[in-house]
């Protein structure tokens, strides 16, 4: 207890003395007595500790979250007052994490510091740029309001996969040979037999002329895929069919990137911008930064499987329906 407490207790008990000599109770003398110098302590010691206090640093585990995934803040306090600080709360304020419970901070020595582990989940999709601590020193009563204080961090809550129609995405596979594009080239793959037209006599098939008497060439390609063109239907059905609609693309740019298919998206409002897609890394940052647009029929039963595929996005065209993929 520092020399203001013990001024300010000397004066609470002075003024009850004068009350218990009128009284004529030493009962209520002691009585009072204990009450004020309580009061008095629990008011003026987080007043005067809480500006002494200070939130260092902080780091989180994993460095990759994602969605309804648990996480570990480690956070660093240190108590520049000549006072310890005792069972103090700590909680983080935060629209994507959840805490069940505030930590509770049971004793700092002064001038120390000390390291907390809190707990949180991830509870929704985004990018975080500030985490706030909120400080509760009060001891028994809540009479100030908690130090607040703001870090600046930079976290991305990834969404998670879900499963998807796979059948549906048979004509992206690269083994389909409609979903390829050629180009005939000197060097590449066998693509066709034409007719010898004065090419280089190394290019004649030998074989095909000893069948049939004929001279012709194998003609090579090189085979590509065209780019991908993806509109989300991101008009909201509501939170949790939009996080599940938003895991069900997660799952489909993967397998599009695993099977090396370039894919460029983009949702309703930002047409004819698209951002392309190279990596799951960069695919995961996209799709935590997704938000849905209101329904103007919230009554509406709105279908969250579907997603709007294009191969060229000159295509688009509102007098032209957009063709669609079941995901």
């Amino acid at each position: 207890m520092g020399k203001i407490e013990y001024l300010y207790a000397i004066i609470i008990n002075l003024l009850a003395l004068l009350i218990s000599i009128n009284i004529g109770s030493t009962l209520t003398f002691i009585m009072f007595t204990l009450i004020t110098s309580t009061l008095a302590i629990c008011y003026i010691y987080p007043l005067i500790i809480s500006s002494y206090i200070e939130i260092e640093k902080f780091s989180i585990k994993p460095t990759q979250i994602y969605r309804g995934q648990k996480i570990i803040i480690n956070v660093t306090i240190k108590n520049n007052s000549i006072l310890p600080l005792l069972f103090a709360k700590i909680k983080i304020n935060s629209n994507h994490l959840y805490q069940e419970f505030p930590e509770t901070i049971f004793y700092i020595k002064p001038k120390q510091t000390r390291e907390l582990q809190i707990e949180l989940k991830a509870k929704k999709r985004g990018f975080i740029q500030k985490l706030q601590f909120q400080l509760n020193i009060n001891l028994f009563f809540e009479i100030l309001n908690p130090l607040k204080k703001d870090m600046e961090t930079s976290i991305y809550i990834y969404p998670n996969f879900a499963p998807i129609n796979y059948q549906s995405l048979i004509s992206l596979s690269p083994q389909n040979e409609i979903w390829k594009v050629y180009k005939l080239a000197e060097e590449g793959e066998f693509f066709a037999i034409r007719e010898y037209q004065m090419d280089d006599v190394k290019k004649i098939s030998w074989k095909h002329w000893a069948k049939t008497g004929k001279l012709v060439v194998k003609q090579k390609a090189q085979f590509s895929h065209p780019k991908l063109y993806i509109v989300i239907n991101n008009i909201s059905a509501g939170e949790e069919k939009d996080e599940e609609f938003v895991e069900k693309i997660n799952t489909f740019l993967k397998y599009t990137i695993s099977n090396n298919i370039e894919v460029n998206i983009s949702s309703l409002e930002k047409v004819p911008e698209f951002q392309k897609i190279v990596d799951i890394k960069n695919s995961l940052v996209f799709l935590s930064q997704i938000n849905f647009i209101p329904s103007l029929n919230p009554k509406e039963e709105l279908s969250k499987t579907d997603i709007f595929l294009l191969t060229d996005k000159n295509r688009l065209s509102p007098n032209l329906p957009l063709p669609k993929i079941n995901i």
